[in-house]
């Protein structure tokens, strides 16, 4: 093998190290918190790194490096700033950002979450925010605004389950602060309640709203807008239910008074109004729907989030308790896909850009007055997203003006407040409609609690004329500057089936734009355009089909067609709610351009940035934007064979070698086996050599190699004599014409070592020292057949001819085997008439290799390779060369060779993680840029550092002593 690279070493320890024994483990905690507090103050800038590479210690690693992470990681934003520098990535683990000690890390979760999501591709599982004092580990994928846990320095060694994936074999962490799981289990216990109402005859909407109700004292009074736990004292004292029909209803009611209740039961409580307690209509529960409240009652439901309540409550009503267990939600970081590029960015980008307070308090005034809708709002999960983010904003705003300022700023919060009735919502489903009304009214009160400011929570916003029950596609809009969401979905032919026929004529007429084949979710794109004005945007999720025919037509299509600029885009990934289906999502400015323009692959784990994204959201590639690779620099493993400059005299045939080493065998050592390009895909045998001295000094030349000497010197040195004549002769006349001129003096330094080779491949040489078997390519390739990669015998020297790959195991054969490095190499190589020409600066260089190929994905791999090089065994063995095997598939008809190729294919597939929705090229172009960006190398090409790579031992061997060999073509 040849020297491991950094990369490789780093992925050898991550591979094979073991975790710590427990009581070690403890010790090694213990000794890093004594560390910290003795050694360290905690400056962010300062000690950041010694911290994390101490932290890694302890965990039983080598260290940061050695375990595979990355300090100061770059990564690639879209607001003005354009790069920022993670504290440490370690991919696919985590990524940890520093802040100092004692800093408020509740105001920094927004820049760790941008850092998430830009940290592609293998973006990392778990994000740490860490003040030198305690950990704060997030799994955005689950739940955005709360950690999973907080983790205490002092707690560390009690608590280290909670940063189980430190260890350097990972673990599953265990985590105390795992809020959906609190909201699956509030919801399936309030929706029981529901259904023993409506199954003993309350009528539906009167049950819905009742346990709303209850959800908002039970929020209220955990979050301290209801005083003294007066709904749960309610359901503790209310033994049947005529007890229960005058304390829980009669609570309601004090709670739709205005002004505090003077005196009672319930003095002091405040007024609520919202609309959710306009209508109280009392009924006797039974013991059984009591005790279930009073369950429900126990949840602490100030962890109950808000933004999948809703979603899951809804679903489980009719599908039972179980539902509640397994049902999916729109995660939050799928739904900031959307509110992210079409708000925040947008908004941050002006803060960033103002200049003064005047600028600022611009800013403010226009946040105030800035209106979001959601045409299909279901729950209100992207309202209440957006409305959270709008809040941080604005927050961050005041910071700034105060900042500037150099005061306090409270006086500010005063003024006004982003307010929830500017975040417009309409759906079909009146009970939607009444669950978003409820998660807005919660979000204000959130909002202001992690914001720490005063505003007046109560009496709740009254949000019927805001979030309203209608058919969106037939009910007049309000006015917005952004339309965000996630229409429905419905296939044509469900369609036809499933909506009244009078329906579908209708809109057929309201929309004689949409039809064919077109999805349900295609009307809402040209509704939201032409809704806004110049310069809004918007962001809609939809199945993928609007990339597609007549749905595009229909969707997106439009939007381009009419002043629509696509800025933002996941092509194509599986949706995290409940419909089973790979969604789009689409992010769209009117008349205004946007960049930078990001085209999301992969599932969203790669992402390229483009001059424009087309409607197809699939771009044409340009390939000639890719960026070369460290990784793929140093070590250099890629070379072209050597080049003799005077062919007749250094490469001999086997009786030209046999007449020298017959008068000289120890000269041997100096003639090798030479492979060509074209003698590598026509030839099962060899009968070419090579004359390779490695001398630098004449007289060390001849001592050691006489005859061969002699034989230079009547082949070589008069050629090389003639080509420095004329070299200095054109050299003269340039000079005399200008005497600035600097003429070419190459033949006069091949004259210098007249006995060497013009090009020796000296580092090329010293890599195939270590390899017993090296893979070469033949560097001119037919544009009509795959290119044909072999294992060649490392005694064996290659010839200019050939491209020369020095690895020796089966998974790097598999890569560049692949048809995903052919496509690589077709789309940036150079050509020579019409045949391709392997260039390593271009083609090498910049090919991205997979960065974390799965165990299963590279056993396929060998096995397929193990399998296809015996099978051309066989055939070499017959005498079919290379050259006749390929060009057999050319033809149809079954191929043991073409399924072997088309198996491997999959295999290199999976290796990359790549997504079949996506074109593979535009997936390799993203990956190459991300890799680019990141300023470390990333996993280096080649299968260093992985299990099992080598499985086959075929090479091409050296040819015989003797000559008279029979060749095949």
């Amino acid at each position: 093998m040849y020297p491991s690279a950094w990369g490789g070493v780093r992925l050898m320890v991550r591979q094979h190290a073991t975790n710590p024994a427990p009581q070690a483990l403890r010790d090694s905690l213990s000794q890093f918190i004594r560390y910290r507090r003795e050694y360290l103050s905690g400056d962010e800038k300062g000690e950041a790194q010694v911290f994390c590479d101490r932290l890694f210690l302890a965990f039983g690693h080598a260290g940061v490096r050695e375990a595979g992470a990355t300090l100061e990681m770059r990564i690639k934003r879209n607001d003005a700033k354009g790069t920022a520098f993670a504290d440490l990535m370690w991919k696919p683990r985590c990524l940890i950002e520093m802040k100092k000690a004692g800093a408020d890390l509740s105001r920094h979760y927004r820049q760790a979450f941008e850092y998430w999501i830009h940290a592609v591709p293998e973006r990392p599982r778990y994000v740490v925010l860490c003040n030198f004092d305690e950990f704060w580990v997030y799994d955005f994928d689950v739940q955005l605004d709360e950690p999973m846990d907080r983790v205490k320095l002092d707690d560390l060694v009690q608590r280290v389950d909670a940063l189980a994936f430190l260890l350097p074999q990972e673990e599953k962490p265990v985590f105390g602060n795992d809020l959906v799981a609190v909201t699956r289990d509030a919801a399936a216990t309030v929706a029981r309640v529901f259904r023993a109402l409506h199954e003993r005859g309350i009528e539906r909407k009167q049950a819905q709203r009742f346990v709303l109700q209850a959800v908002v004292a039970m929020f209220s009074e955990d979050v301290g807008l209801l005083p003294a736990k007066y709904f749960t004292r309610a359901l503790e004292d209310a033994s049947t239910g005529v007890q229960a029909f005058d304390l829980l209803f009669g609570l309601f009611r004090e709670m739709n008074t205005p002004g505090a209740t003077k005196g009672g039961r319930y003095r002091g409580t405040p007024y609520f109004n919202g609309g959710i307690f306009d209508a109280v209509e009392p009924f006797e529960l039974t013991s059984e729907e009591l005790g279930a409240l009073r369950w429900a009652s126990v949840t602490d439901w100030a962890a109950v989030r808000p933004e999948i309540f809703g979603t899951l409550f809804e679903g489980s009503m009719a599908a039972g308790e179980r539902h509640a267990q397994g049902a999916h939600f729109t995660s939050q970081a799928d739904i900031a896909k959307v509110v992210i590029p079409t708000i925040v960015t947008p908004w941050r980008q002006r803060l960033q850009a103002a200049g003064s307070i005047a600028e600022l308090e611009r800013v403010l005034g226009h946040m105030y007055a800035f209106r979001v809708l959601d045409p299909a709002c279901g729950s209100g999960n992207f309202l209440y997203v957006a409305y959270r983010e709008m809040r941080r904003l604005e927050h961050e705003t005041l910071d700034l003006i105060a900042e500037r300022r150099r005061t306090g700023f409270a006086d500010q919060g005063a003024l006004a407040y982003v307010t929830p009735n500017h975040f417009h919502g309409i759906d079909i489903n009146p009970f939607a409609v009444e669950v978003a009304k409820v998660t807005m009214m919660l979000a204000k009160k959130l909002a202001a609690d992690e914001l720490g400011d005063e505003q007046q929570v109560l009496p709740l916003d009254n949000l019927d004329d805001t979030i309203v029950a209608a058919d969106a596609l037939f009910t007049a809009w309000p006015r917005a500057d952004v339309v965000i969401g996630n229409p429905p979905y419905l296939g044509r032919r469900k369609m036809l089936q499933e909506l009244p026929p009078a329906y579908t004529q209708s809109l057929a007429a309201a929309f004689p734009s949409v039809g064919g084949v077109s999805d349900f979710v295609c009307y809402w794109f040209p509704r939201a355009h032409d809704h806004l004005a110049s310069g809004g945007r918007a962001g809609l999720v939809a199945t993928n089909t609007v990339r597609q025919n007549e749905s595009r037509e229909a969707s997106l299509d439009y939007v381009v067609d009419n002043g629509g600029v696509i800025f933002d885009a996941v092509s194509s990934q599986p949706w995290s709610g409940d419909a089973a289906v790979n969604v789009s999502i689409v992010n769209w400015s009117k008349q205004v351009d946007v960049n930078p323009k990001v085209l999301w692959l992969n599932e969203g784990q790669l992402r390229l940035e483009v001059a424009h994204i087309p409607s197809s959201l699939s771009p044409a590639v340009d390939v000639r934007a890719a960026l070369a690779l460290r990784a793929n620099q140093t070590p250099q493993v890629c070379f072209q064979g050597q080049t003799p400059g005077v062919t007749r005299g250094f490469v001999l045939n086997a009786a030209g070698r046999a007449a020298i080493i017959e008068k000289g065998p120890h000269e041997a050592r100096f003639i090798h086996p030479l492979l060509g390009g074209n003698e590598l895909l026509k030839r099962v045998t060899l009968d070419e050599w090579i004359i390779d001295l490695p001398f630098a000094d004449l007289l060390e030349a001849d001592g050691a190699a006489p005859l061969i000497m002699k034989h230079l010197r009547q082949e070589v040195l008069p050629v090389r004599q003639k080509a420095a004549a004329a070299e200095e002769k054109r050299a003269t006349e340039m000079l005399a014409a200008n005497n600035k001129a600097r003429p070419n003096k190459h033949h006069a330094a091949f004259l210098a070592h007249w006995w060497r080779l013009s090009y020796r491949r000296t580092e090329m040489l010293s890599a195939l020292a270590g390899i017993d078997r090296y893979i070469a390519l033949t560097i001119l390739a037919n544009e009509k057949r795959a290119s044909i990669y072999t294992f060649v015998d490392s005694s064996i020297r290659p010839a200019a001819s050939a491209q020369v790959f020095t690895f020796d195991d089966d998974y790097s054969f598999g890569v560049l085997s692949s048809s995903l490095h052919r496509k690589w190499f077709e789309a940036r190589c150079s050509t020579l008439e019409t045949r391709l020409r392997y260039t390593p600066t271009t083609v090498w260089d910049s090919f991205p290799w997979p960065q974390a190929p799965t165990t299963a994905a590279v056993a396929a791999i060998v096995e397929t390779v193990a399998a296809l090089l015996e099978l051309r065994s066989e055939q070499l063995d017959m005498g079919i060369s290379l050259s006749r095997q390929y060009d057999s598939l050319r033809s149809p008809g079954r191929s043991r060779l073409r399924d072997l190729h088309n198996e491997l294919d999959t295999a290199v597939s999976d290796a990359y993680g790549f997504s079949q929705a996506d074109e593979l090229l535009s997936q390799l172009l993203a990956l190459n840029h991300d890799l680019a960006a990141a300023g470390e190398p990333g996993r280096r090409p080649g299968g260093d550092g992985l299990v099992d790579v080598h499985r086959s031992t075929y090479r091409l061997p050296p040819p015989p002593a003797k000559p008279g060999l029979t060749i095949v073509t």
